[in-house]
């Protein structure tokens, strides 16, 4: 795949934490014993110099075997590493609690930015705070509570440089229907109804007025909370007018919802063809798509983001340093570096579909963990790797293992791993340094695709599994 991560420098990532790998056709659940560690364990007993990243997305620990699966991953294997957790957790505060509290006893770092489920009101248990018998009276007041339980068990919810470096940044986002540009499908080809009236959220949340989730407004004041609790500004202000690592380091943006409306297949490739309607947030991309240059020399990205401030969704950012800061700043190699645009993966979640796939300088991931039923019917188009690298695989997952006593010790698939330890070397030359990087590209059957085929957004041809009702894709 053509990627802006790719480079003519020979990347040889080091293979110390997974056993099995995507393509491999083998368990990714073995038995050990509490006093036998697994190889992935063996291999980490070094510490390491700097957090490997993992990233997953849509947990959904309401079902026992999804919640099973988070428990019986290493409990030391992750202690110096982080793992993004990109919403969908539960709409039960109390499962909410006990998942992320799982990860904080398992990574040194935890990110988080809620899903829509996690901001049902009338759920099961979502009314409910978790330290007293107070209700949430809508969705945003809920919101506020998640983010409050953030904080009480240690999840990171705002913009943050790890060693390595990396900014990890999550950005909070709701969909809108204005997101989807693309032409509906006929109703003489099919009979498809409004999201409002098949979609759980527009039942199952509830917003304050003015706010409504049949216009923008609900995505623009989630959006807007990046400034308020995200601290966006001040981020900004470390991009451009930080130490030299906070300004060359690469960016790993997270985000619940789609930002662009390619992350997803087209409507006649969809069982629901008006899904791209509650998927994504134009508020996203404008977040985000400066990200990999604003700061830097020779980019025009700083003063586009003061032009336009709805660029960042901001309503108006602090003066960016003075002269004497910049020139304190500035190192004699700095000139060649803010010359280079950084790196900058953004993963998603929402859809449930794996994907890898770098769109105009931004590569974009989803590794989502998913229903427990969608691994049986249509792993292939969830499955998220490369063979003997990174990946993503649950199809072969022991449910009926990881559904009795975790203290057992049930080791599974990891989440995926998206920024790890790699061997530098010049192309055709020894070996040189060990540093972090993203992992190399990787295989998804959906983004695949796309990469061999143009979008058809005027063909309304349905897919034969649409066409015939099979949930296989």
């Amino acid at each position: 795949r053509a990627s802006s991560m790719a480079s003519p420098r020979v990347v040889h990532h080091v293979a110390r934490h997974r056993d099995s790998h995507v393509g491999h056709r083998t368990s990714h659940v073995s038995r050990v014993t509490a006093d036998q560690p697994s190889t992935s364990e063996c291999a980490m007993s070094g510490t390491a110099s700097a957090p490997r990243v993992f990233c997953i997305s849509d947990l959904h620990t309401d079902f026992p075997e999804n919640l099973a699966w988070c428990k019986s991953l290493s409990d030391t294997a992750y202690l110096d590493d982080a793992i993004i957790l990109g919403g969908d957790v539960s709409d039960d505060m109390s499962v909410l609690e006990e998942t992320l509290n799982t990860f904080t006893g398992k990574f040194k770092y935890v990110f988080f930015t809620p899903g829509n489920h996690d901001l049902w009101h009338k759920g099961k248990g979502s009314t409910k705070r978790t330290s007293d018998d107070t209700e949430y009276m809508d969705s945003m007041q809920k919101l506020t509570g998640v983010l409050d339980l953030c904080a009480t068990c240690g999840v990171h919810t705002k913009p943050k440089l790890l060693p390595g470096p990396v900014w990890v940044v999550p950005v909070l986002s709701w969909h809108h229907a204005s997101f989807d540009f693309e032409p509906d499908i006929p109703t003489e080809v099919k009979d498809v109804p409004p999201p409002e009236k098949m979609m759980s959220d527009f039942r199952l949340c509830k917003w304050p007025e003015p706010l409504s989730d049949l216009d923008e407004s609900v995505a623009g004041a989630l959006d807007a909370m990046n400034d308020t609790h995200g601290a966006w500004a001040s981020f900004l202000d470390s991009l451009e007018n930080g130490t030299r690592e906070e300004r060359t380091a690469p960016v790993l943006s997270f985000s619940h919802f789609l930002p662009r409306l390619e992350l997803i297949p087209e409507k006649r490739f969809l069982f629901y063809a008006n899904l791209p309607k509650a998927v994504g947030s134009d508020y996203i991309f404008r977040r985000i798509e400066g990200l990999g240059s604003v700061g830097l020399r020779g980019s025009d990205a700083s003063q586009k983001r003061s032009d336009d401030d709805d660029l960042q969704g901001s309503e108006g950012s602090q003066k960016r340093g003075d002269d004497a800061k910049e020139a304190e700043n500035l190192k004699p190699d700095d000139d060649q570096l803010q010359q280079r645009k950084r790196k900058h993966v953004h993963v998603f979640g929402h859809t449930h579909f794996g994907w890898d796939q770098t769109i105009e300088g931004i590569r974009y991931v989803q590794a989502p963990v998913s229903y427990p039923h969608e691994w049986t019917q249509r792993p292939g188009s969830l499955i998220v790797g490369v063979p003997g690298g990174s990946g993503f695989d649950l199809s072969e997952v022991n449910t009926d293992a990881l559904g009795g006593d975790c203290d057992d010790v049930v080791r599974v698939a990891e989440p995926l791993c998206i920024w790890d330890e790699a061997v530098i070397s010049s192309k055709g030359g020894p070996v040189g340094e060990i540093k972090f990087e993203f992992v190399q590209d990787m295989h998804a059957r959906w983004s695949d695709f796309y990469e061999a085929n143009p979008r058809e957004p005027d063909n309304m041809e349905l897919a034969w599994w649409v066409k015939g009702g099979r949930k296989t894709s």
